[in-house]
């Protein structure tokens, strides 16, 4: 079933696959502004980086191939239209991603881990609050002391005396 302006009615596959693209690209760029190599062994803050963009725009490439002349095996465009966007999910999760980045210099790791998993946790349907504090302070707890007294990597400590 072809829809107007695209190949065999695959828009969205398409439009996925021009994504992933260019965020490789915008990732490539983005990589061409971090410094050089230095020190001894030549490796510097560009390798990961340039690693994870090219494999971005390989799979892009990969994908947009695969859209184009044969889409992608085992799946129904009408089928996943059909299937509903759960806009409040979406916002509980989105909402939590923001509200993490803003509060994790003031408040630190432990705060903002754990508000991050209070919030997604609520968007994934889960209302307990309490409980889902607890498993996120714990998980924000340990993440930040192997972080901090196990790598010697110092996350923001915020308000927490620790």
């Amino acid at each position: 079933m072809a829809g107007p302006g695209t190949r065999n009615g695959r828009a969205g596959q398409l439009a996925v696959a021009a994504a992933v693209l260019v965020l490789g690209i915008g990732m490539a760029l983005g990589t061409l502004q971090l410094p050089e190599a230095t020190g001894y062994a030549g490796v510097g803050p560009r390798l990961v980086p340039a690693i994870v963009s090219g494999a971005l725009m390989l799979l892009g490439l990969l994908l947009l191939k695969e859209a184009w002349f044969t889409g992608f095996k085992d799946v129904d465009e009408g089928a996943e239209a059909a299937n509903p966007t759960h806009w409040q999910a979406f916002g509980w999760i989105s909402g939590a991603m923001i509200i993490d980045g803003i509060l994790m210099v003031p408040a630190g790791f432990v705060i903002a881990g754990t508000v991050l998993f209070v919030l997604a946790a609520r968007g994934f349907g889960s209302a307990r609050w309490i409980q889902n504090a607890i498993v996120g302070a714990s998980i924000a707890a340990l993440t930040y002391a192997f972080f901090n007294y196990g790598l010697g990597l110092n996350l923001p400590r915020g308000l927490l005396p620790f």
